[in-house]
This record gives structure tokens, C-alpha cells and sequence, in this order.
């Protein structure tokens, strides 16, 4: 209990202040060198106040923070703009550039809108494994599901088979196509390019490689579905192996994995 005084007390000393407009760099709190990583974790709004690297954890709070909303369907697209490195537009920018990759980003943005849907990020055990709970989700790229992780990024548990979420920035090309193979897969992405997804062909290979649902920004799937009737097809005949439809907005993908998490994968 002395070490969270110690760190109550170096917070309120420290970092009273909160984030602001412009980044500052505060002294690192002395007695708590050794929890750094713990505290970062608990406070990732600290990286507006300290000279510290910017992982991706702290770069979606820096998202949620600047549209003053949780991360949900209804502006988890935004939140990927907010952070484009094409032009931050952060309300309280941090001290250093951010050292994780988009693609860690796009990760945990999706790991985050399925958390604030209730199904919770499993943490990691003593032994590296998750604690598994249901309803829940697992980190892929942590822990020692590392060694899978060229599955995919998130797993969902689900009978008969567990899903695996591939996450994808504004690009599916091939990275995401046979992510699914042998497994049943999921694509989620702030896809930008409408053409990968309405050739025949490539519809047929994402059905193919085991592609249960593929959700994109509902601006992009505005375009498929426009460029889909312009052929006299119907977005609701790109059906997957259950005989619902394969391409879905975001609006919906957390509604989605609720009914089928630690159930049946065959009412998606």
C-alpha cells in the first residue's frame, strides 16, 4: 500500500496540472522510477507532460481525450484520422512523435471499441497466457500468443472454431486476403480503396479463405455498394459461407461480435 501512497502523492506533486494545449516536458516523479511502466499504463495522458516513448495505448487515449468521447462504432474512424501521421490533429498533442506503428494503432483501436462494448481486453497472467473471461478478447501480438500472431491481430472466443480479427490500416492488398486461411477470420480496417473488394474475383477469394466478415469505414462501403449496383449487383448477395452478408460498416461490429461471442460463430 506504501508504493500506491508513494505514487498518489508523486502524481498530485507532479502532474496535478492535467494535459493542456501545448506539450510539456514535467520531471519524471523520483520515487516511482520502478513503476514507470505500471504508472504509463494507469495514466497514458502522461505522455502530453514527459519525455517518454508514445506506445499505442497512449496514442488512442490521446484520441478519446481529443473527441472528448470513448472510442465506439460511431467514431472509431474518426479516432484513426485523428492520429494519421498525415496530419495530427490531437487536442493535447504529447511530448514526443509516437513511436508506435499505424498498424499497432489500428490494432488497438479495435481492441479498445470492443472493450468499451463490454467485451473486455483479457490481461496477460504471470505465465504470459491470458486470464480468459467471457465475454473477452485477447491481444495476439502480447504476451506468448506472439507466436500465433501471424494468424491475425485479436481473438474472439466462439464456437465451433475461436474467430481471429485481421486488423488492416486504409489497405487490404494481399496482407489481408490470407490472413484467414485455414482459420475463420474477420477483416477489420480504415479501408480507403472501395476496387479492392468488388472485382469477382476477389470477392471469391475472401469467401474462399474463410472470411466470416470484413467491416469497413461506412463511407468505403458506401462506394462498394455503389459501384456494386452500377453492375446490377446487390451488396447483399456478397454473402459468406452462413449466407449473411460478407462486407459490413463499423456501425455494426461491435453488435456483431456481442451475439456471438463464447457462442456461435454461425449467427454472424
Amino acid at each position: 500500500m506504501q508504493v500506491v501512497r508513494d505514487l498518489v502523492n508523486n502524481l498530485n506533486r507532479d502532474f496535478g496540472q492535467g494535459p493542456a494545449a501545448a506539450a510539456r516536458n514535467m520531471p519524471n516523479p523520483a520515487r516511482v522510477q520502478a513503476h514507470m511502466k505500471t504508472l504509463l499504463r494507469l495514466c497514458p495522458c502522461l505522455v502530453t507532460q514527459m519525455d517518454v516513448a508514445v506506445d499505442a495505448r497512449a496514442v488512442v487515449h490521446l484520441c478519446e481525450l481529443t473527441l472528448g468521447f470513448p472510442i465506439s462504432p460511431a467514431n472509431v474512424a474518426q479516432a484513426f484520422d485523428i492520429q494519421h501521421p498525415r496530419g495530427r490533429a490531437w487536442r493535447f498533442p504529447p511530448f514526443r512523435v509516437p513511436t508506435a506503428g499505424v498498424g499497432d494503432i489500428s490494432e488497438f483501436l479495435c481492441s479498445d471499441l470492443l472493450h468499451n462494448a463490454g467485451i473486455l481486453r483479457m490481461e496477460l497472467g504471470a505465465d504470459g497466457w491470458p486470464d480468459w473471461q467471457i465475454p473477452g478478447h485477447a491481444l495476439m501480438n502480447s504476451g506468448k500468443l506472439r507466436d500465433l500472431r501471424a494468424l491475425g491481430d485479436i481473438l474472439v472466443p466462439c464456437a465451433p472454431t475461436n474467430l481471429v480479427i485481421s486488423v488492416k490500416t486504409e489497405s487490404a492488398r494481399e496482407r489481408l486476403l490470407y490472413s484467414a486461411n485455414s482459420i475463420e477470420g474477420i477483416g477489420f480496417g480504415f479501408f480507403t480503396q472501395p476496387d479492392e473488394f468488388v472485382t469477382r474475383r476477389r470477392i471469391q477469394l475472401f469467401k474462399r479463405m474463410g472470411f466470416s466478415a470484413i467491416y469497413m469505414p461506412d463511407a468505403t462501403l458506401d462506394q462498394v455498394r455503389d459501384t456494386l449496383l452500377r453492375r446490377r449487383e446487390d451488396l447483399a448477395n456478397v454473402q459468406n459461407i452462413y449466407g449473411t452478408q460478407l462486407y459490413r460498416p463499423h456501425s455494426i461490429f461491435t453488435d456483431d461480435i456481442l451475439r456471438v461471442v463464447g457462442r456461435s460463430a454461425f449467427d454472424l
